[in-house]
């Protein structure tokens, strides 16, 4: 996947070039409200946008600080270089991913805002269609032996890669029509030499990310299926 990265004074665009459509008027349509058909918004830790713009099913990500120190600055982070940005590390780690074949949405636009030491950003990536959460299909359950096993190479084939999601939890794993698994929000993940130690932390931070909805809705740890995720992943080698 090729990219071009624009500049304007202290404003930086980075385009997949592999959308030819898609040009630096992307972040002022949205702006505007141009270009754009039945957008809605989800409040969260951050403020993301689904549209239809250029052809395409979009997600818009502003970026925002979480804990407590988001009650002081929620959107600005310092600047210390363009490439270690938050949307610049997501959208190339994306494009790193997405060009090794792995479960990813595909990263579209980014910008990053700079004002002296500080700088804000933005992400846009293509939306993954007719796709639930895995908490939504936990609520329902909806879990088969075969998306169980899909999650549990899903998972294996990102860690086989040498990435480890910086949040591994049941909102950030999608279920597609075809039961096939997608991961969301890489916001500053990148290629990393990690031990098995080290990705063990990912499947533990799933696994409480599971209890603590099984807590809220009064229900049993989900034992059985865990297993059977955990034995697609051991199954296959990194």
């Amino acid at each position: 996947m090729a990219t071009r990265i624009l500049r304007k004074k202290n404003n930086f665009i980075i385009l997949n070039e592999d959308l030819p459509d898609i040009g630096e008027t992307i972040f002022t349509d949205i702006e505007d409200n141009q270009a754009l058909e039945s957008g809605r918004k989800v409040a969260g830790r951050g403020t993301v946008t689904f549209f239809k713009g250029f052809g395409l099913d979009l997600v818009h990500k502003t970026y925002k600080r979480g804990g407590l120190i988001r009650k002081l600055v929620s959107s600005v982070y310092l600047w210390t270089g363009l490439k270690k940005t938050r949307a610049y590390i997501e959208f190339n780690g994306l494009k790193k991913m997405l060009d090794l074949g792995l479960p990813v949405p595909r990263p579209v636009a980014a910008r990053i805002i700079r004002n002296g030491i500080f700088y804000r950003a933005e992400l846009i990536t293509q939306e993954i269609e007719n796709a639930t959460t895995l908490g939504n299909n936990l609520i329902e359950n909806n879990l088969s032996t075969g998306v169980l096993k899909e999650l549990g190479v899903a998972i294996r084939s990102l860690h086989g890669a040498g990435f480890m999601h910086p949040d591994l939890n049941i909102e950030n794993i999608l279920i597609g029509d075809s039961k096939k698994i997608f991961f969301l929000d890489f916001d500053q993940t990148k290629p990393l030499k990690q031990k098995e130690t080290q990705f063990g932390r990912n499947l533990e931070r799933l696994r409480r990310s599971i209890e603590k909805f099984c807590k809220k809705n009064e229900r049993d740890f989900p034992e059985r299926e865990w297993q059977i995720m955990l034995e697609a992943y051991h199954s296959n080698t990194l």
